[in-house]
Formats: C-alpha cells, structure tokens, sequence
C-alpha cells in the first residue's frame, strides 16, 4: 500500500516539475524525496522490528529516530555541501523534506485507519507529528550551514546534528506515548514559533519599532 500511495503523490509532481521555476522545482524535488524517505525508512523499520520482535511502540521509539533522522539528513547535508551555503535555499530544502515525509506518512495512516481519524486528528496530526518531522530537518539544516564554514567541526558537527534531530524526534515520541502527552504534542510548535522568531526578529523589531513611532 504504501508504494501505490507513494506512486499517486510523486508521478503528478514529478510531470509538475518542467512546468515551474527553478526555486519552486528544488523544493517540489526535495518533498519527493521526504516521500521517498518515508517509504524507505518503513521497509527497514519493518525489517528491524520484525528480526528483533519489537512492538510498534517500541519501534517508534528505538529504531525510528535513528533509520528516519538520518534518512531525512542524507539529501539536505549532501546539498548544503555540494551545492550552496544560502541560509534561505537550505532551510526551504530542509523543512521540504521532512514535509514530504509527513505527507506520505499521513496518507497511509487515513487509508489504513479510516475509522479511527477525524478532523480533530488532522489538525493535530498535523501541527504536531508533521511538523516535527519538518522542524528535525529545519534544524539540520540551520546547522549545517555553520558546520560547513567551520572545517575543524565539520564532523563532530555533523554527528551532533544528527544526534540532536534523533533525540528531538525520540523524545517527542515517548513524551505522546506517556501520561505527558499534551507536553509532547506542543513541542513541535513551541520549537517552530521560537526559531521563527529567531531567525526574523530583526524584521519583528523593525516592524515593532514602527508600530511605537505610530
């Protein structure tokens, strides 16, 4: 199910991608290849869960961290070192990516469960999980653009990148899997609104600054 799922989201964008500027079609590119991620990352996650006889839950919180984290990092790593430094360019690629894989993620949740979602499970599904899944390579990339000029700290950096995104993504996990669960849901917007504001508050202060001169 989850190849003709795949297959139905990327053949309609991939005939997409001739007709659109050259910004849009990385971005478009790199949500394939969120998508592709998630379908790879459920086969070795089946794979391990099946060979080590671990629950869904336990799956979710051992192995899925690590197999998706460093999936979702491969592509946006590779680009911001072979291709270009630009803080805009990379973190758009980065939050596609895990954007991609959300969607893919999400649509064979509905079909398997059509019962058990409604609208108040997408809406939280989707500020919360989806978002997640983004922010983990938002994050990536926001810090491989630092590691990249720092040639001492490229590899530690680099490992500690992806430590970081795997240990957001397994707490986030344990925290909806536990009697926090509200706590754990919030995370993903909490960390989505502070980088945000961090990475515009220039233009938040301006825009202040004028609002109080008024």
């Amino acid at each position: 199910m989850v190849y003709i799922i795949f297959i139905c989201f990327a053949v309609p964008l991939v005939f997409m991608l001739p007709l659109i500027n050259s910004k849009s079609r990385w971005i478009i590119s790199f949500m394939l290849l969120g998508a592709a991620v998630a379908v790879s990352s459920a086969e070795i996650n089946s794979v391990i869960a099946s060979a080590f006889d671990l629950s869904p839950i336990e799956v979710s919180i051992k192995t899925a961290p690590v197999i998706e984290e460093v999936l979702k990092a491969a592509p946006v790593l590779m680009f911001a070192l072979l291709q270009t430094d630009d803080r805009h360019i990379v973190l758009s690629l980065a939050m596609s990516v895990g954007i991609g894989f959300a969607i893919l993620e999400n649509s064979y949740i509905l079909i398997n469960n059509p019962g058990a979602v409604s609208l108040g499970w997408a809406v939280i599904r989707g500020a919360s999980t989806s978002l997640m899944h983004g922010m983990c390579t938002f994050c990536i990339g926001c810090g491989i653009i630092f590691v990249r000029k720092q040639k001492k700290l490229f590899y530690t950096g680099t490992f500690g990148l992806l430590a970081a995104a795997i240990t957001f993504h397994a707490c986030f996990n344990l925290l909806v899997f536990s009697r926090w669960d509200k706590a754990g849901l919030l995370m993903p917007i909490s960390v989505y609104l502070i980088s945000q504001f961090i990475l515009n508050r220039k233009k938040l202060l301006k825009y202040a600054n004028k609002s109080i001169k008024k």
